[in-house]
């Protein structure tokens, strides 16, 4: 009577995506394994393949999940088939771990093409066979470095075009970019942030309203954004680790390297030089915050030459005095008198502040009740989780457990222990608390006209948007007219005026204020502002 057939997985995989569409190596290895576990009497449970995938680290999906079902399985699963031993893993330490973790739930590695067995001379094969793999996948990178080095000392890009440009190979072969229809509106959106009054997060609606998207079509992220606002590669220069600094690059840039310069500088809060009578420090309302309210354009600034010195002056370049009848220019420190003047009128006082935290706090504390308990829950799991650990290791000691018993039980407390603190490090970094938001929108509320004065041309204008997300218009006659401002300061006055708690003001949403919270930190709290 013939016993029960053992049960096996086959893992295979192929390193490039070409190979993977091609189909034949993936199939080819399969069908060698299905042949070997036939020979060797065994019954194939699952088959797992990563088409597409590098065996350079253990990151690969279908080998975790192949992994996780010989874990789940344990009992069934005899031996884990692989074709060859740098299909399995080419760098020795994984395929070590990976063995070892294997051996641990009592599953034997094989290979289709190498003499791997159990015995002395087996695991000695074994071992020399993942060193070999690593060893070949490292010449193998040292050339491929060395390769892309060159290519790129050339002015070449051997790597994925960013937006704007799709990869080319010029009339030499050598890897470079050609702009695509993209590369002119991703042009106007980096010259558009030179203007001035944009924030990174502005930048990203911005972005989305130019119909910039990514590779996928989705809206771009706000890393995504500031790459894109930082990369040389948009100048006409290439870089990499491997170099000093960028250089000139086969490609053409859509801006220029001066542009690319002034917007790291404006980026990383770098002062123009002081010499400069017409520094973008020099004039935070321009830039296109201030609308003419006469004609809608863009008021700007300058410092004309007069006899004896320069008169700074904020003016519009459309209206005329003939046609307008008034004057269409006003000294620059008056306009900044008369900014700060209106900073102060949208000021709410120090008490109304007060009461606005107390009853925030106190709304969000009870709304976000079920988050609180649920963060404790997992808290009390872990603590129950890392109890059985530990009774089931005294149960081992007292000899009341067999050490295959020991080591089932605590490989399943350890992944509930693992997948429990994931769960409540998500939880807890889903979102600055809120009496961080809420201190900090405050203090930046309660002395705005202090900080504007003070800050930097960059923080200066990261202010005003927040303050003012719609900018302003200016009338050279009345002075500045009523802007809208953000809707943490609408809640905060209509608290003020109404006289009323939060609860009571209508269509009120709880979520849209904490998002707005967020927004003000999330522009600010990473300027100069938060130190002064």
């Amino acid at each position: 009577m013939m016993g029960k057939m053992q049960k096996a997985v086959i893992y295979t995989r192929v390193s490039t995506d070409e190979q993977a569409k091609n189909g034949l190596s993936l199939k080819g290895q399969e069908d060698a394994a299905r042949d070997y576990c036939k020979r060797e009497q065994m019954e194939v449970a699952e088959v797992f393949c990563d088409a597409g995938e590098s065996a350079k680290t253990a990151d690969r999906p279908q080998l975790i999940a192949s992994i996780a079902y010989c874990t789940e399985h344990y009992k069934e699963i005899d031996y884990y088939v692989v074709w060859k031993m740098d299909r399995f893993a080419r760098m020795a330490y994984d395929s070590v771990l990976i063995d070892a973790n294997l051996q641990k739930l009592g599953i034997e590695l094989r290979s289709v093409t190498e003499p791997i067995t159990k015995s002395p001379i087996g695991n000695l094969t074994k071992t020399m066979l993942a060193g070999f793999a690593q060893f070949d996948n490292e010449v193998r990178a040292e050339r491929s470095s060395s390769g892309a080095k060159r290519r790129i000392e050339e002015g070449g890009w051997p790597h994925m075009a960013p937006l704007g440009y799709k990869n080319y190979k010029d009339s030499l072969q050598r890897p470079t970019l050609v702009q695509t229809a993209q590369a002119t509106v991703i042009a106007k959106w980096l010259k558009q942030y030179l203007r001035g009054g944009y924030t990174q997060f502005a930048m990203n609606d911005l972005a989305w309203t130019m119909g910039i998207r990514s590779k996928k079509g989705k809206r771009l992220s706000n890393q995504q954004t500031i790459n894109m606002l930082r990369n040389p590669i948009y100048a006409g220069l290439v870089f990499s680790k491997m170099l000093k600094e960028p250089i000139k690059g086969l490609h053409e840039g859509v801006i220029s390297i001066t542009d690319h310069e002034e917007i790291l500088d404006r980026l990383d809060n770098r002062k123009r030089s002081k010499n400069s009578l017409t520094s973008s420090r020099e004039w935070p309302l321009r830039g296109g915050f201030i609308k003419c309210a006469e004609c809608g354009e863009s008021i700007t600034g300058s410092a004309p030459k007069g006899r004896t010195k320069h008169y700074p002056m904020y003016h519009c370049r459309i209206c005329r005095v003939k046609k307008v009848g008034h004057k269409v220019s006003v000294p620059k420190e008056k306009m900044h008198h008369e900014f700060e003047a209106l900073l102060h009128s949208v000021t709410p006082s120090e008490a109304t502040l007060k009461l606005f935290k107390l009853q925030v706090i106190k709304k969000w504390n009870y709304i976000h009740m079920e988050q609180l308990t649920e963060q404790q829950r997992l808290q009390q799991d872990l603590v129950k989780l890392n109890e059985r650990k530990q009774r089931v290791v005294t149960l081992y000691i007292d000899g009341n457990l067999t050490s295959d018993e020991k080591n089932e039980q605590t490989t399943r407390i350890e992944s509930e222990i693992l997948r429990t603190e994931f769960n409540l490090n998500q939880s807890n970094s889903d979102s600055v608390s809120s009496d961080v938001l809420i201190n900090f929108g405050i203090n930046m509320i309660q002395n705005a006209p202090k900080l504007w004065r003070v800050a930097s041309e960059i923080d200066q204008q990261r202010l005003q948007i927040a303050i003012f997300p719609e900018g302003l218009t200016y009338d050279f006659v009345k002075g500045f007219g009523t802007g809208q401002i953000g809707e943490l300061y609408e809640v905060v006055q209509e608290l003020a005026t109404k006289k009323s708690n939060l609860v009571d003001l209508n269509g009120f949403s709880w979520n849209r204020l904490y998002e707005q919270l967020r927004v003000f930190y999330n522009q600010l709290s990473t300027t100069d502002l938060i130190r002064v």
